[in-house]
């Protein structure tokens, strides 16, 4: 590992979980993240909220503290400020601490959320007042999500009203405050280019080379396109902000015109019931649909993304998800909502079909469209075996970790 690659200093949004006895959980995606991240820089030190005592979700692992120290990734639990009582009592303390691991760094990044107690904002907040040299991260624009996922009713409406204007606020004025701004995917990019004072178009993607479909597979797979019902698959957190009841839609759609196909969602989330309720409301049986919840194996996600005909994805926000990454490095074309991030991936070689957000009845036509030309499908799976080969983990660090060398000072440089 070369010498000039220094310390990091990286606040993250996932959350961390202690038990009673001091034993720590992280999601597993985030620990395989932290290491990736380790590749390129000596050392790192990582600061995120903490709930104590608090079952964690699945697909969270347990953690060995001091292993992860001993590679050189110090975690550092922070009082979960998003709680407005502990935010009041804490938030001058967790400033102070973030200030001085800021002055132990070489480099600051924070990943960003933008409500009020969000350690990000506490972080960008403390390196604007005392002029510390920092990154904001944004893999979503988290004002939209919020309007999203509100509630229905007066109150809630309005609750939901003054969270997004808040969290607005805050990301527009950390994107232009920030020295960069690491913007995930070209929808999120395109969303705050203007404002920001220095953005930077980066990627996320936990995929390998290793994962990628090789050419064997996807010619295969292509010659077979045209065998069985129609295979659509999601895999994703079942969340308003996803889509869930919109894609059940496209499914209610495609079977009054009669025709066959299998359906799975993969992934957990506070949308499920409703849309199992929706579904058994709307005619969809189990041999049309099966939403699975939570998946843990890898080896099982990454099966059914190659299994698939097709992703459909009813994305309802600005964000650019990897999932869609995932399944173009599975030879499994892209069918759903445009977007910035979506067209970018799709438009590179062909690998599917977009249509505006929200236009249900277009998707239907677009999945009818291509059961009904199977060549046409064959030869978008085979674009999509071909398309974001630039895309794996080791290549989107190491690009991210080489914008964040290339713009920001070192600390030591810095007048810190």
């Amino acid at each position: 590992m070369g010498t000039d690659k220094h310390g990091l200093l990286l606040g993250i949004t996932t959350p961390i979980f202690r038990d009673a006895d001091g034993r720590m959980q992280m999601e597993l995606q985030t620990v395989s993240g932290l290491y990736a991240w380790r590749q390129h820089f000596d050392k790192m030190t990582v600061f995120t909220i903490c709930h104590d005592q608090r079952p964690a979700p699945q697909g969270w692992t347990m953690i060995d503290h001091g292993q992860m120290a001993a590679d050189g990734i110090t975690i550092v639990p922070l009082p979960d400020t998003y709680n407005r009582r502990i935010y009041l009592q804490k938030r001058r303390e967790v400033a102070d601490q973030l200030r001085v691991l800021m002055e132990q760094a070489d480099y600051c990044t924070f990943g960003y959320g933008g409500w009020i107690g969000d350690p990000g904002e506490i972080a960008a907040a403390t390196a604007r007042q005392h002029a510390i040299p920092h990154a904001v991260w944004l893999d979503r624009v988290e004002s939209q999500v919020v309007r999203s996922e509100g509630g229905n009713g007066l109150k809630n409406r309005m609750k939901t009203a003054v969270r997004a204007t808040v969290i607005a606020y805050n990301e527009r004025r950390s994107v232009r405050a920030a020295d960069l701004a690491l913007l995930h995917g070209a929808t999120v990019f395109d969303h705050f280019k203007d404002c920001a004072r220095n953005p930077h178009q980066v990627d996320d993607i936990h995929f390998t080379e290793d994962d990628r479909a090789d050419p064997a597979f996807v010619a295969d797979k292509a010659d077979a396109a045209d065998q069985g019902p129609l295979r659509i698959l999601y895999c994703g957190r079942a969340s308003p902000m996803k889509g869930g009841i919109d894609w059940l839609r496209v499914l209610v759609g495609l079977k009054q015109r009669g025709i066959a196909f299998t359906a799975r969602w993969l992934g957990e989330g506070e949308l499920l019931n409703d849309m199992r309720a929706f579904a058994a409301t709307e005619g969809l049986t189990s041999e049309d649909l099966t939403l699975e919840g939570f998946v843990a194996d890898r080896q099982i996600v990454r099966q059914a993304y190659r299994d698939a005909h097709l992703q459909l994805f009813c994305h309802q926000t600005d964000e650019s998800p990897r999932n869609l990454i995932e399944s173009l490095h599975s030879a499994t074309p892209l069918i759903g909502y445009r977007d910035f991030f979506a067209a970018e991936l799709v438009d590179e070689k062909g690998a599917g079909l977009l249509v505006p957000r929200g236009q249900v009845d277009q998707l239907v036509d677009a999945v009818a469209g291509l059961d009904g030309d199977r060549a046409q499908l064959a030869q978008m799976i085979r674009n999509a075996g071909d398309s974001a080969a630039h895309l794996t983990r080791e290549q989107v660090f190491r690009h991210r970790s080489e914008i964040i060398r290339r713009e920001l000072p070192l600390m030591r440089h810095a007048g810190v």
